[in-house]
This record gives structure tokens, sequence and C-alpha cells, in this order.
């Protein structure tokens, strides 16, 4: 039976291909993103399955659109936010107006999108958050993305405390390292301002990036055929093996390398750093870099 399926940034990486992958099992698809031209070269694949909303999700009034584009009184609706912003800043050099972005972005305007739209979302309804390993574990330069990132895992447990009753489910789900524009922007900063920019290029350079489309395929099942209790559990990680038969082609998930291994590539990487920039690191900031490689894979989005 057809599904009505929200999704937030929409006209690229993740969120176009899960648009594209929804409709083309024949659900009805409301894509919203800012991208007035990419949103509608999206409708163009499937144009009696896509509406789309060109819509800013973190202003009231775009909100209302989004609210308008849902048939009347049309319940059990599913929402997938996916929108969000992830931009590197050491916490010395952060300011109060980053800070707030990231907060804006991931955090208040999915929270008050959904709240908006409990109506659509009661009787069956389900809600699944796009989260990443940096909401549960730290990385240099990350702060206001992981913790933006950990609120909204947060709200997602306490929403389904208080809306079970009415028949909403809320999930959550890590999609990994994926090509898209932001694990693009990501590779280009300079090590000063990232400390953690080597990771990112060594994804790339191991071709270890998954497409959007297999990421899709993942939500999608999530969403779609697993079971309420399960749904609601944990933070959904892609790479979990467990579940990847459901879903997943042999071999489509790619492995990213060991930890030793990014551990060595770190150690190297400090190593010939320092020497480059006696003047500006201290013994202690390399330390300190090394040992957040522990958790890089265990990153994910």
């Amino acid at each position: 039976m057809p599904q009505t399926i929200i999704v937030t940034g929409a006209s690229s990486g993740i969120g176009k291909a899960l648009a594209e992958h929804f409709a083309a099992f024949n659900h009805n698809v409301i894509a919203v993103a800012r991208r007035k031209e990419m949103l509608e070269e999206l409708q163009k694949l499937y144009p009696d399955n896509i509406k789309v909303v060109v819509a800013d999700i973190t202003k009231n009034e775009d909100r209302l659109k989004i609210k308008n584009a849902i048939e009347p009184n049309t319940t059990g609706v599913f929402l997938v936010h996916n929108a969000g912003i992830a931009i590197p800043r050491k916490f010395s050099e952060l300011t109060e107006e980053e800070w707030d972005q990231h907060y804006l972005v991931n955090t208040k305007a999915p929270i008050f999108l959904t709240k908006l739209l409990l109506p659509n979302l009661k009787n069956g309804g389900r809600v699944l958050n796009v989260s990443t390993g940096l909401a549960h574990n730290s990385m240099p330069a990350m702060s206001a993305y992981g913790v933006s990132k950990s609120a909204l895992y947060m709200w997602k447990e306490y929403c389904n405390v208080e809306l079970k009753d009415q028949g909403i489910s809320f999930g959550s789900a890590m999609p990994g390292v994926v090509d898209t524009a932001i694990q693009q922007e990501m590779r280009s900063y300079d090590s000063l301002r990232f400390p953690a920019v080597g990771a990112f290029q060594g994804f790339h350079q191991r071709d270890e990036l998954l497409k959007p489309e297999t990421v899709a395929k993942f939500l999608s099942w999530l969403l779609l055929k697993v079971d309420n209790e399960s749904f609601m559990k944990k933070d959904w990680d892609i790479y979990t093996v467990s579940h990847q038969a459901e879903w997943a082609a042999p071999g489509e998930v790619k492995s990213r390398q060991s930890q030793p291994a990014d551990k060595k590539h770190w150690c190297s990487f400090f190593t010939s750093f320092a020497k480059s920039h006696k003047s500006c690191i201290t013994a202690g900031a390399i330390a300190a870099g090394v040992a957040a490689v522990v958790l890089i894979n265990k990153m994910s989005h």
C-alpha cells in the first residue's frame, strides 16, 4: 500500500536517493529542500509520485508549507529528517552564531516540524532521524555538529516515551561515510582548522565511501520493514553485518579500514605535522589527536 513519506534535504545526496527510491516503489513522496531547480529535476524523474516543497525548515512559514502539502485528513505519515549541516570548528574558535546554526538546522527545525505534523503522524506514523556516530563519540573540531545530533537522538528517546500511545514511532540511523557534498567539503579543510581531515581524505583515497543509493536502501528497509519495537531501539548502524542481508547485495556495503590502520595513519600524520609546525603544536595536542582516532571507525555521515 502506498505510503506518504516526507523527506527533508531531498535535493541531493542521501535525501535525493531516498526520494527516488521511495517513488520507484510507488510511495507518495513529499520532497523538501531549499534549492528549487534541483527539486524540479528530481520531480521530473517521478512526476506522479513526487511532490516538491521549496522550503527552509528553520522558518515557521516554510514548515507550514510542508504541512499544507499533505492531503487533508491524512494520518500515518512517515517523516525522514535528513537535512543537516556539519561545519568543522575547534571549540576554542567556535562562534555563538556557528553553534546556533547547527542547533537550529540539526535539532530545533526537525523537532518543531515534527510537532507541527503530529496530527498527520498519529495512527501509525514513523519519524526517522538521519544520525551520526559523532552523536555518541567525539572528534576534534566537531562539537557543534556532534552535540546537535546527540540532542536529536535523545529527543527521539523522549518522543518514544511520550507519543507511543498516539501510534507514532521514532527511529534513528547512522548512514556511514557516504559519497556526498558534505564529505567532499570535509576533505577540503586544512589540518589546522580541522585536525581530523586526514581521516576523511583516507575514506576517499581508499574508496570506502558508500553510494547514496546504498544508504537509501538501508533507510528504506528500516523505515518500511522493521517492526516498531526494533525500529525505536538504539541508533541503527549501516555497518552492522547482521541486518545487511535483509536489504543489501553481497559486498555492497564497503567496510572501512580497521581501527589499528587508521590509528597508524593518524600517528604518521601528526608526527609529520609536528615537524613542520613545531612552534604551534604541543606533544599534548599530538597525543590528543592520535587518541581521537580510536573513535574514528564509529564515525558516520
